[in-house]
């Protein structure tokens, strides 16, 4: 078992998400359930019931450097289930002001951290606050206009004839006919 190190960009992001946002979730009485901090990543959520708040990051090189907030509901833990199942606050922004430029955050360094944590912690009231009080109607209509045009992840394979076919993994397509 490898025990990963956390970095400091990754240590000091998450300080900064701790301090900025958990006080604005924690006042909809969302709690928190998840803080990991890694070399390349963070993930740190909040939960109330079935609905929960994510912030996931990235720093590895291959990715890029970013971080979202998403807001979801269901099995945060379960990749196929957040992956169809939460929305990002770009996303319910589309819905609530649809000229808004909000994307994916950059992933802030050194003395950048806390004004863009403040930054998507004002996006997160702003464009979720009805969410964070458990109206999930916004939240409901965003993840259906995401899911719709989403295809579902696909399944490449070689049969036995050594020819390579592609077909649409299961699980997938499920949460697709769920959620859409």
């Amino acid at each position: 078992m490898r025990t990963e190190k956390a970095s400091p960009e990754q240590e000091k992001f998450a300080e900064f998400v701790l301090k900025i946002i958990s006080p604005t979730v924690e006042q909809f009485e969302f709690a928190l359930y998840k803080n990991e901090v890694k070399e390349y990543s963070t993930t740190i959520v909040w939960k109330k019931g079935s609905q929960y708040v994510k912030i996931n990051s990235t720093t590895y090189p291959p990715d890029g450097f970013y971080y979202n907030i998403a807001l979801g509901e269901g099995d945060c833990d379960d990749f196929f289930e957040y992956d169809w199942n939460a929305v990002a606050i770009w996303a319910l922004a589309q819905i609530t002001a649809s000229k808004t430029k909000v994307g994916s955050y950059d992933f802030p360094f050194n003395d950048s951290v806390e004004n863009s944590v403040k930054n998507a912690n004002k996006d997160l009231l702003l464009y979720g606050e009805t969410f964070l009080k458990g109206d999930l109607t916004v939240f409901y209509e965003a993840r259906k206009k995401i899911n719709k045009n989403r295809q579902p992840y696909k399944i490449h394979k070689c049969n036995e004839n050594g020819v390579y076919e592609t077909e649409n993994e299961p699980v997938s397509v499920e949460k697709k006919k769920k959620y859409s």
